[in-house]
């Protein structure tokens, strides 16, 4: 039971960070021609086509459809990892499911700028050149820290805020690992 359970969650979180990634790929770049982003853009797609038959005929309304994917990944998580566990599903109300549903997507959000920091970092010390996935971590740290990057110098090719970022992220998570080790495993 306990295998099934972190094949759901797991297997749920994956999904979700794809998704998430998709979303602001599709927020933040023009250019499709990279290769990681036609990689990520050919796993959101295998998912997609399934919802569009259902959701929408259009293929304009993109948008909507990761959104919709991404609110039922978040809000279904939780429920079905209570329904495996428990074997019951009517303890909880709504407002839970909903409390749960935003702090799993807070959650996600800090995972993916956590791994997202810690890539580019690394890929800075080892100085990697011409290469997808670094363009398009420059455009993604560059969203994010576009307005501190000026306040913070580079020291040694690396950018001590970012590190200072991933820090703070790293200490939040093992704080709320340690306060609520059950509920921090669910969501």
């Amino acid at each position: 039971m306990i295998t099934i359970i972190c094949f759901y969650k797991h297997l749920i979180e994956i999904i979700l960070f794809i998704f998430l990634l998709r979303l602001w790929i599709y927020f933040s770049i023009n250019d499709y021609y990279n290769s990681f982003v036609r990689y990520i853009m050919l796993l959101t797609n295998f998912i997609l086509k399934y919802f569009k038959i259902f959701f929408l005929k259009k293929k304009k309304n993109e948008l909507l459809l990761i959104l919709v994917i991404i609110i039922l990944l978040l809000f279904l998580k939780y429920p079905i990892l209570i329904l495996i566990q428990d074997k019951n599903l009517f303890f909880y109300k709504l407002n839970a499911y909903l409390f749960v549903s935003i702090l799993t997507l807070l959650k996600f959000l800090g995972y993916l700028f956590f791994w997202l920091i810690t890539i580019y970092l690394i890929s800075n010390i080892f100085n990697f050149k011409n290469n997808d996935l670094i363009d398009l971590l420059e455009i993604f740290i560059n969203q994010i820290y576009n307005f501190k990057k000026n306040n913070f110098f580079n020291t040694y090719n690396i950018n001590i805020i970012l590190l200072i970022t991933n820090i703070i992220l790293y200490f939040l998570s093992n704080l709320l690992i340690d306060l609520f080790p059950q509920f921090w495993f669910l969501i």
